[in-house]
């Protein structure tokens, strides 16, 4: 009777004990990451995907205050392949959808402040903006050799958000429209990515470092797709990256939080627990 007892009592205790203090170990030895997530740096609008250039350098000021660390994607790839260290607070930046105040206001004040970002351009608003009028700060994104210039800087790495997949119609994202099958679904979505890629590297000389999915949105499907292509892909879940060294998979859902313009920087920073 006792020996049928042991068996049992053993995996009460690796279940109960053990295993929550094994994950909980690993937990801490995680390094948190967050990812923040800007889109436009306007003095004229204001809202949720908008930040004054003002804004934005108080957050370069403070979270360098707050003794971040700015990395690069290549660095985060790195050390979630088990090639290299991160500091012990990493943040790492990135803007969507590569506006021209990107450039007009960005990169100055991230070179001034010493950080980096990921730059994740759409296609089609890049081809309209280099082949139509240009370089307003009002409504212009940037132009393919303006992506190159900002490439060549040392500040930004440049990423995907689709061709022409930024839309909410006739499909969200990049997500299957009503009445299409998978196989097609995968077909447009293909064609779509390989047209942005393309451009890069013949326009820009550079190949995409990440994949952004549009409005944070895609399905199976999307996703499969999507991870093909590229290695590091980045969400919209708002949430702290928890990163393992040699973790490789999170590379294919990097959440991030977006940089909400109606909030001030410390307001901000507490809210999403970035002290």
């Amino acid at each position: 009777m006792k020996k049928a007892i042991l068996p049992t009592l053993f995996a009460f205790v690796l279940v109960f004990c053990i295993l929550p203090v094994a994950v909980a170990g690993a937990e801490e030895s995680a390094i948190p990451l967050p990812i923040l997530m800007y889109h436009s740096v306007s003095k004229t609008k204001t809202g949720v995907y908008f930040i004054s250039p003002e804004a934005l350098e108080s957050d370069l000021v403070e979270l360098k205050r707050r003794g971040y660390t700015s990395v690069t994607l290549w660095e985060v790839k790195r050390f979630l392949k088990g090639e290299g260290p991160l500091p012990e607070k990493p943040v790492l930046l990135t803007f969507d959808d590569g506006h021209y105040d990107n450039l007009y206001y960005g990169l100055p004040l991230l070179k001034k402040h010493g950080f980096t970002a990921v730059l994740n351009v759409i296609g089609c608003f890049t081809e309209y903006s280099s082949t139509h009028e240009k370089d307003c700060l009002e409504y212009s994104h940037l132009t393919w050799d303006e992506i190159a210039y900002l490439a060549r800087s040392g500040v930004f790495e440049i990423g995907s958000h689709t061709y022409q997949m930024h839309a909410y119609k006739p499909r969200f994202g990049v997500k299957r429209k009503k009445g299409e099958s998978e196989e097609e679904q995968a077909l447009a979505l293909n064609e779509d990515l390989e047209a942005i890629d393309r451009a890069l590297l013949e326009k820009c000389g550079v190949r995409p470092v990440a994949f952004a999915y549009p409005f944070g949105a895609f399905d199976p499907t999307g996703e499969k797709v999507v991870k093909s292509r590229y290695d590091a892909v980045f969400t919209c879940y708002e949430r702290i990256n928890k990163l393992q060294k040699g973790d490789e998979k999170k590379l294919t859902r990097l959440y991030r939080i977006n940089r909400d313009g109606t909030k001030g920087t410390t307001a901000f920073l507490n809210e999403h627990r970035i002290f």
